[in-house]
C-alpha cells in the first residue's frame, strides 16, 4: 500500500499511468515539455489554487503521455488513488451525446424528428411548443428549456430551435426518449454504446456501494467539505462518476475519429450556432477557434463542488482531461491552456 507524504499542509499521493520518467510532450508552439516541468506546474497550480485533489491526463498522438492522481479526498486528508472517483458533472453530456449519435447511425432515431413522436413528455405537455423539440435541439442547447427547473414547473423560455440556452433538462428528456426506444435502462445503453467498446472501466452513471466508497468528497465554493445529494437515478446530463485515465479513453476516441470522415464524432462536432466571438455549439460538444486552430471541449460543474474539463486541438493531436473536487476549473483551464502553448 503506497503511503501519503505531507507537503504544504496536506497529504499528497501521486500515481503515474502510461508515463515514463523521460516522457515528453510537444506543445502547440513546438516546444518540448519534460515530465519534471509538468509535475512542477501541477504542484504549483494545486498549491496556488488550493485544489484538494486532481486527476489529470495529457494526451498526444493517441495515447496518454502523462497521468497523475494527486491530493486528498476529504477533510481527514486521506489520500486519493487511481481508483478514486470524481463527479464528471456536465462532462456526462458528451458521453451520452456520442451514444445518441451511434444510435442515429444505426437508424434507431432521427436527429430531426420531433421527440414527442417517440415519447410524449407529460412534464411539458401543457405547452404545444415542446412538440417542435428534436434531438438536434437538445444536443445544441436550443430547446428553450432552462438548465434545471429546480423543483419548479418545467417551462419553455424561447421558441425551440431559435436561441442558445444551455440546458440539462433537454438532455434529461432525450434520455427518456432513448431509454423508451431501446427498451433498456440508460446506464445499460451507455455501457453498450460507449464504455464497453472503448474499454472504459471505473465509470458509473448510477450510485452503488463501490461508487460511494470511492467517490472523493468535494469542497463547495472551495470552502465546505461534503458531497452532493444522492441521485435518484441515472442522469444523462450530470451523473457520471469517473476519473481522468478512464475518461481519457473517450477523448482519445474522439481525437481518432476527428481524423476520419463519416465517423460519429464528425457528426457530433458539426457546428450549429455561434455563441461567442470565437465559439460555436455543436451536437454534444463545443468548438473554439484559437490561434492554434480549432479546439473541441466540454467542461463540468456540479454544485460548485466538483469541476472538470477536457479539450483537444484538432490539428495538433494534443489534448487533456481533468477532474477536481473543488471549484477552480476555469482558472486551471486558462493556465493549462497557456502551459500547453508556451511551456510556461
Amino acid at each position: 500500500m503506497l503511503k501519503s507524504f505531507i507537503t504544504a499542509g496536506f497529504s499528497v499521493l501521486s500515481f503515474c499511468f502510461m508515463m515514463q520518467s523521460n516522457a515528453q510532450i510537444k506543445t502547440l508552439s513546438g516546444r518540448t515539455l519534460e515530465t519534471k516541468s509538468i509535475d512542477s506546474f501541477i504542484r504549483y497550480q494545486m498549491d496556488s489554487l488550493k485544489i484538494p485533489a486532481l486527476s489529470i491526463a495529457i494526451i498526444q498522438k493517441g495515447k496518454v503521455i502523462y497521468y497523475k492522481a494527486t491530493g486528498v479526498r476529504n477533510e481527514k486528508h486521506e489520500a486519493i488513488d487511481t481508483a478514486t472517483l470524481f463527479e464528471a458533472a456536465s462532462m456526462t453530456k458528451p458521453v451520452f451525446a456520442y451514444a445518441v449519435h451511434k444510435l442515429i447511425q444505426q437508424g434507431k432515431l432521427s436527429l430531426d424528428t420531433p421527440l414527442y413522436r417517440y415519447y410524449p413528455y407529460n412534464d411539458i405537455s401543457y405547452d404545444d411548443r415542446y412538440k417542435l423539440i428534436t434531438a438536434r435541439m437538445v444536443l445544441d442547447h436550443t430547446t428553450g428549456f432552462p438548465n434545471w427547473r429546480d423543483g419548479r414547473e418545467l417551462t419553455i423560455g424561447s421558441d425551440p430551435g431559435t436561441n442558445y440556452g444551455y440546458s440539462g433538462e433537454g438532455y434529461v428528456y432525450l434520455g427518456f426518449v432513448v431509454s423508451h426506444l431501446i427498451h433498456k435502462p440508460i446506464e445499460d445503453i451507455t455501457n453498450q454504446e460507449v464504455f464497453r467498446p472503448l474499454g472504459i472501466r471505473n465509470s458509473y452513471l448510477i450510485e452503488n456501494k463501490y461508487v460511494l466508497d470511492h467517490l472523493a468528497d468535494g469542497k463547495k465554493d472551495n470552502k465546505e467539505w461534503g458531497r452532493n445529494g444522492p441521485w435518484q437515478g441515472p442522469n444523462v446530463a450530470s451523473s457520471l462518476r469517473t476519473e481522468a485515465k478512464e475518461y481519457a479513453k473517450f477523448v482519445i476516441e474522439l481525437m481518432r475519429e476527428n481524423r476520419s470522415s463519416g465517423t460519429v464524432f464528425q457528426q457530433m462536432s458539426a457546428p450549429q450556432m455561434k455563441i461567442d466571438s470565437n465559439k460555436w455549439v455543436c451536437l454534444g460538444i463545443f468548438m473554439e477557434q484559437t490561434p492554434y486552430g480549432i479546439a473541441y471541449s466540454h467542461g463540468g460543474n456540479n454544485n460548485n463542488r466538483y469541476n472538470s474539463n477536457f479539450k483537444f486541438y484538432k490539428d495538433h493531436d494534443l489534448g487533456y482531461v481533468f477532474f477536481m473536487n473543488c471549484h477552480q476549473e476555469q482558472t486551471l483551464t486558462k493556465r493549462l491552456d497557456k502551459f500547453l502553448k508556451t511551456a510556461k
